[in-house]
């Protein structure tokens, strides 16, 4: 398995970027939504790569929007 070096965002980063509350961002994590999370110890992190393309794939007005 090759790992790469990649930053994974901590609930409070992820909700401030997403301009949501972090307990919504805990409530995905539970009913399994929306970010592919990690689990390290306690804390949930979801990469930057994974915010990234969620963003994208939210954006309005692009043509193939297959939500």
């Amino acid at each position: 398995m090759k790992i790469e070096k990649e930053r994974l965002l901590r609930v409070k980063e992820i909700a401030k970027i997403l301009g949501i509350k972090p307990a919504t961002i805990y409530q995905w994590s539970w009913l399994k939504r929306h970010l592919p999370f990690v689990k390290i110890g306690k804390s949930l992190r979801v990469s930057e790569k994974d915010l990234a393309e969620f963003i994208e794939k939210r954006k309005m007005g692009q043509e193939d929007n297959s939500e």
